[in-house]
């Protein structure tokens, strides 16, 4: 399987000298800059383009083709950064996605806290309220949060936080 490369997209993955107008998934192995994200971001190929070359996931990750950082545009691969990447709390900290980010991968308020959410932690990630309840944040999740903190995550009160969740 190859893809077929226009003659500046030639350059860019083989460089002047060597350049062709197609590129397989070997080149990619052969190079160590040829990664998911230069590949789309600075060589134009698509999603679908990458995914008909190499549709196993674990070959662009085991590889470091792939990285965390990829998986919102790995959506062909159904690529999970918990399940595929093996990635922990702090790494989805850093990452600063956006809640509907986290939803399109599949990654809701329950799973956050299989790797160990504490309300302390939720302020981490800088998520309104309403953000939270979009990732499945309810009534039961919020009961055993002590009053200050819910005020110190929400700034207001419990018992009115309480009446805006299922």
């Amino acid at each position: 399987m190859k893809i077929v490369l226009t003659a500046g997209q030639g350059v860019l993955v083989h460089g002047w000298i060597r350049a062709r107008e197609y590129m397989t998934w070997g080149d990619i192995l052969n190079n160590e800059k040829l990664t998911f994200n230069y590949l789309t971001q600075q060589v134009g190929l698509t999603e679908f383009m990458l995914h008909n070359l190499q549709p196993d996931l674990q070959s662009w990750i085991k590889h470091n083709k792939a990285t965390m950082q990829d998986c919102p545009y790995m959506r062909l691969w159904d690529a999970h950064p918990i399940n595929d990447f093996k990635c922990d709390l702090a790494d989805l900290i850093r990452m600063k996605w956006q809640p509907d980010v986290y939803k399109s991968m599949g990654i809701y308020y329950d799973s956050l806290l299989t790797l160990g959410l504490t309300p302390e932690t939720m302020t981490l990630f800088g998520f309104t309220l309403m953000s939270w309840i979009h990732l499945g944040f309810n009534r039961a999740h919020c009961e055993p949060i002590p009053e200050t903190i819910a005020y110190r995550l929400f700034g207001i009160p419990k018992l009115q936080l309480l009446s805006y969740l299922k």
